[in-house]
């Protein structure tokens, strides 16, 4: 994981500004520069002034921080992500409702889906509205209960939009599980040549190692097997395009994963549950602890299971 300083250098580099434009009274260059190169600490408060100067938030300072984006360089289409902040906005939105729902916390995600609701009525913006309907799918997946139309407003969006950007990635993969089959195999397509098309986006947050993955699972739950096969072939063409700038030893683990399961669904379910079993077995010799214990259980699910209809995958790679 990259220390502190390197995040925030990264984000500085990101943004185009300098260590003078940066630097204040309480922040000089010469501290900057020490904080960036692993030589000072920073305070909470301090760090947290910096970031609002550079419109950053701390969801996404962190969320970069500890998901490995910084594994690849930070591309000029940063500037993409924070045209009005509408990215950054989406994600804090998104991250509070997962997170309470990830732990378990209900009566909190309740009364979050109260004010998401009020502010999707006030002021109907893409951002609020989008918000509240994954706020509702957060409570859906809890109580078991499904939400008509919950993805209607996120499928009309994205069929608007001829020019994908990471805002439109990011609402695809959110809102994925709840859409209809033509729609998640349109949009599938639409990604994935938007990546290939543009290879610094490509770079951004792995974005090829979450909306895939999701989409290999979505169909894979509806035993729509000739789609899941495609998109398996979609990861491996998209992996063989990395380079040394973009380390992806978890993707390729995912992929291994994956084609085991693919495996055990259509013709072998033993050579399928043994290239599952290597792929956890790599997850863990790799020290990989979070994600050894995430596939780990998928594996115990699916081969417990006559299928995979009730199989709901959530993006983990970190």
């Amino acid at each position: 994981m990259a220390s502190y300083g390197e995040t925030f250098h990264q984000l500085r580099v990101g943004k185009g500004l300098t260590l003078k434009e940066l630097a204040d009274e309480q922040a000089s260059v010469s501290f900057l520069s020490k904080f960036e190169q692993g030589q000072s600490k920073i305070s909470v408060d301090r760090l947290m002034h910096l970031l609002k100067k550079m419109n950053v938030t701390a969801d996404e300072y962190f969320f970069l921080q500890h998901d490995r984006y910084l594994n690849s360089p930070m591309p000029v289409e940063w500037r993409e992500m924070g045209a009005a902040n509408a990215l950054t906005d989406l994600t804090n939105i998104f991250l509070i409702s997962s997170g309470l729902a990830i732990r378990h916390q209900w009566k909190k995600l309740y009364a979050r889906l109260d004010v998401l609701k009020e502010n999707a009525k006030k002021s109907p913006t893409v951002n609020n509205v989008l918000g509240y309907d994954y706020g509702r799918m957060m409570l859906a997946n809890h109580t078991g209960k499904s939400i008509e139309h919950s993805s209607d407003y996120a499928v009309k969006y994205l069929k608007q939009i001829d020019d994908w950007g990471i805002y439109e990635i990011l609402v695809l993969e959110s809102f994925l599980t709840a859409m209809p089959l033509a729609d998640v195999e349109l949009f599938t397509n639409i990604a994935e040549r938007k990546l290939t098309a543009n290879e610094s986006i490509m770079y951004v947050a792995g974005m090829h190692r979450g909306f895939l993955v999701s989409s290999f699972s979505y169909f894979m739950s509806l035993d729509q097997f000739a789609l899941a096969n495609e998109t398996l072939s979609k990861m491996e063409a998209l992996h063989k395009k990395r380079d040394g700038r973009d380390l992806t030893a978890n993707f390729a683990m995912t992929i291994l994963w994956c084609e085991g399961w693919l495996k055990y669904r259509v013709d072998d379910k033993v050579l399928g549950k043994s290239k599952m079993n290597d792929a956890t077995t790599m997850m863990r010799l790799c020290k990989e602890d979070r994600m050894f214990r995430i596939y780990d259980d998928f594996t115990a699910e699916i081969v417990s299971a006559p299928n995979d209809h009730d199989f709901h995958y959530g993006t983990v790679i970190s």
